[in-house]
């Protein structure tokens, strides 16, 4: 974390901000809890302004806290927008939007100039997943949850397992697994192996040096 972010977060009463960035088709859509925010998100866009009600889509209601991934998940967080109008709310859920980058920061407000202090730490960026529209007596509330980009290797897709098919997409020609058994089991890239500790004995068999 910043050391200015550090210090800010350490006044006594610190008026924090969260940031969430969109990256919708054609345009970055940015909010923030109240008021406005001028902050770079290092995207190549410059300083952009993040505002507590966007004229168009409407307002950042809350983001929930990311969920650690377990077991075959991956982390991913729910962000509740209030929408301006019944098309805000067909464009976030527009499936034109599915994949499109999120990121979120929490920063600290300087009550003085009103700007950030320090630069503001990244608790999550990954991808818009899918929508799901809540209407209650209170009004209606749009939740866009977000996954990271890692969860598509958990999907079941040939694509990308290990298997003579994949392989020579890669490297076309090469034909290292297509006398290969067993390469029809689903294999996941980056998974853990079956048993570690078999797998890490057999490879110190070939490099003795390697730390027990």
């Amino acid at each position: 974390m910043d050391a200015a972010l550090i210090a800010a977060f350490q006044q006594p009463a610190p008026i924090k901000c969260t940031l969430a960035r969109f990256e919708l088709p054609g345009e970055a859509l940015c909010l923030t809890d109240g008021g406005f925010a001028l902050f770079d998100a290092g995207e190549g866009e410059g300083v952009e302004t993040y505002l507590g009600r966007h004229p168009t889509y409407g307002v950042l209601s809350r983001v929930g806290n990311a969920k650690d991934g377990a077991d075959s998940g991956t982390p991913r967080v729910d962000v509740e927008i209030l929408p301006a109008s019944d098309l805000a709310a067909a464009a976030l859920g527009s499936p034109n939007v599915q994949g499109g980058r999120f990121q979120w920061w929490e920063g600290v407000i300087d009550p003085v100039t009103g700007l950030l202090m320090g630069a503001p730490e990244l608790k999550f960026d990954g991808e818009i997943d899918k929508p799901r529209l809540s209407v209650d007596a209170e009004g209606w509330a749009l939740t866009l949850e977000c996954g990271t980009q890692a969860e598509r290797q958990l999907e079941p897709n040939a694509d990308w397992r290990l298997n003579n098919a994949f392989h020579q997409l890669i490297w076309p020609g090469e034909l290292g697994l297509s006398f290969v058994d067993g390469v029809t089991r689903k294999k996941e890239w980056r998974s853990r192996p079956e048993n570690p500790g078999v797998f890490k004995r057999l490879l110190k068999s070939f490099v003795p040096f390697l730390p027990d």
